[in-house]
């Protein structure tokens, strides 16, 4: 096999997912998150709308968060060696255990809720860079160790303490800082935001269960869908696939295909983990000639000619690229759609890449096929909030009812939110004195469903 024909086979080797999109961390399991909630009655009055759970442009201190960010990680080296690593046990740690007499965190507290209120993040990433996909975010990890996990065990120290304005400080920073690692339109650093927006939302329910925090309806009516614009991420993930070609495109026949095609093979040779042998390969690539002769002339137009003048390099990359085309022409409107379009949308698209691996023979896609699923899941913050909102229109409806819980959310004085994935109320059932409030689970989306049982106290 001579270096053109050996270099032409490895297209078809290394075929594989983009690796921009981390599928690991897409990857959820359905779970249904179990909890018991005691909540205490709470009237939300109108002057309770002063609080915002993101700092509004009024309260922002104008600046880059970032480094204040950083300066935590790279000034404290005695914590980062000693007590980083362990942050994760006192935040799930009982208050009562002596360990915490190790736990010293009001300094960084001070910084992280500063930057929380800062006006906007610079991570300074090289987004347009030759091989953008091999970007590392060590610093995103850190920001989950210390914002997540650190913050809140600070918060469980601040109500244990009975300093609920403190926590409820410290939550607020939390959400800010979520907002900042969303700030970088690459998936993983939206869905490391939104595992630092969950950790706030679940200490906002150790918060209201503590007995002392005002009703929190009106500051989350406040927070957006999403932590941040979703369309420069979508763009993003796209522009990084090395299935994008630079337009204008070569010619017929032009040898600058074959050009194309090695630097193909070269950006896929980084990216992937998944391998053919010689034979598959070769299978493959045959298979794939084949597809894009009877594609390019029955779906996107050639002439018989033309498909007949192109070399095997040049017809199998403008398949790819034209596929590409469709998908991002698919993909691309999700992140300006509602969830319920996004899941239907979704189906769509997921059955459209089965459909090209089951005629190609290919073991997964060229394309980022699970962006769908990234975008869905960013919006899961939107749908958090909203069901957490509809746990306060009850503790609302409790503070004026002699702390009863409704026997339906119709009976609630303030408007019950609907679920943003389903467009209908969130699932609530009255038993006695114990109320069920859950979330459907959606068929075409793995990700964690809330069910949680109210008593008031």
């Amino acid at each position: 096999m001579n270096m053109a024909k050996r270099a032409f086979t490895c297209i078809f080797i290394l075929v594989v997912t983009l690796a921009g999109t981390p599928r690991s961390a897409l990857a959820q399991q359905s779970e249904s998150v179990k909890k018991q909630l005691q909540i205490s009655p709470k009237i939300a009055n109108d002057d309770d709308s002063s609080f915002r759970l993101l700092a509004s442009e009024e309260e922002q201190e104008q600046g880059n968060a970032v480094p204040v960010l950083l300066r935590m990680v790279y000034e404290q080296q005695p914590f980062m060696k000693d007590l980083y690593p362990r942050l994760h046990e006192f935040a799930e740690m009982d208050n009562s255990d002596p360990k915490w007499k190790d736990f010293y965190f009001d300094l960084f507290a001070e910084h992280i809720i500063r930057a929380g209120s800062m006006s906007h993040a610079d991570w300074q990433y090289p987004l347009r860079s030759e091989r953008p996909y091999l970007i590392l975010l060590p610093d995103m990890q850190s920001q989950r160790q210390l914002v997540g996990k650190g913050m809140t065990a600070w918060i469980r120290q601040q109500l244990a303490q009975g300093k609920t304005d403190k926590a409820l400080q410290g939550i607020k920073a939390q959400f800010g800082c979520s907002r900042h690692c969303a700030a970088t339109p690459i998936v993983i650093c939206h869905l490391v935001g939104l595992a630092i927006a969950n950790s706030g939302f679940d200490n906002l329910e150790l918060v209201i269960q503590a007995g002392e925090c005002p009703n929190m309806y009106w500051a989350l009516a406040t927070l957006p869908p999403t932590l941040q614009d979703l369309g420069p991420m979508v763009r993003w993930e796209l522009s990084a696939t090395p299935t994008r070609l630079s337009e204008p495109l070569p010619s017929i026949g032009n040898d600058q295909w074959i050009q194309i095609s090695n630097r193909f093979i070269d950006l896929y040779s980084e990216a992937s983990n998944i391998r053919y042998t010689r034979e598959e390969g070769e299978a493959l690539q045959k298979k794939m000639d084949l597809l894009s002769k009877d594609q390019l002339e029955k779906e996107f137009g050639f002439a018989v000619e033309d498909v007949e003048r192109m070399m095997k390099e040049e017809r199998i990359m403008r398949w790819l690229y034209l596929h590409y085309l469709r998908f991002r022409s698919n993909v691309e409107p999700l992140a300006y759609q509602s969830p319920k379009q996004i899941i239907a949308a979704k189906r769509t698209i997921e059955a459209n890449n089965e459909k090209l691996l089951r005629e190609s023979g290919a073991k997964s896609s060229p394309y980022p096929v699970m962006l769908p699923h990234g975008v869905l899941a960013c919006r899961n913050f939107e749908r958090r909030a909203k069901f957490l909102q509809t746990i306060e229109a009850i503790r609302d409806y409790a503070g004026r009812n002699n702390g009863t819980l409704p026997a339906k959310l119709d009976d609630l004085h303030l408007a019950a939110p609907k679920d943003p994935f389903t467009e209908q109320p969130f699932d609530y059932e009255l038993r006695g004195k114990t109320a069920r409030l859950s979330q459907a689970k959606i068929d075409g989306f793995s990700g964690v469903t809330c069910d949680y049982e109210l008593t008031a106290k």
